[in-house]
């Protein structure tokens, strides 16, 4: 008796440990909204350094801090990195397409003005809005 409640302790822990590891899977890297940012006229497009935490070189590439604006006009602090060399680099003036998940950015794409939708077109256009 003793050994069958402990199994079916053991299956109903790991059904949970599923449960919990989907959800945290989901939140984590699936993408729940798409952003859209402009990158700023005067960002300077030369080369540079990716750094960890203790600002120890890593790779070259470049990291953005950017506000992006989904299709509703409702903004979110959005941080990814592009490596490569400065030819590699978002020219200035170039619209984004951002796929965020709840937690992190999982991915980044080019698109061109008229793509981006009209909420988030005049968010980002508006002169007192933020880059």
């Amino acid at each position: 008796m003793k050994k069958k409640i402990f199994l079916v302790a053991c299956v109903l822990l790991l059904i949970a440990g599923a449960f919990w590891a989907k959800g945290y899977y989901t939140a984590r890297y699936v993408a729940s909204d798409f952003y859209y940012v402009q990158v700023p006229e005067g960002e300077p497009n030369e080369d540079s350094w990716l750094v960890d935490a203790d600002g120890v070189k890593q790779v070259k590439g470049k990291a953005y801090d950017l506000i992006g604006y989904n299709a509703q006009g409702e903004d979110r602090e959005l941080h990814f990195t592009q490596t490569g060399s400065a030819g590699d680099y978002y020219a200035p003036g170039t619209f984004l397409k951002i796929a965020a998940s709840e937690t992190i950015v999982v991915g980044v794409e080019t698109v061109e003005k008229t793509a981006v939708p009209p909420a988030a077109l005049n968010r980002l256009c508006s002169p007192s809005t933020p880059q």
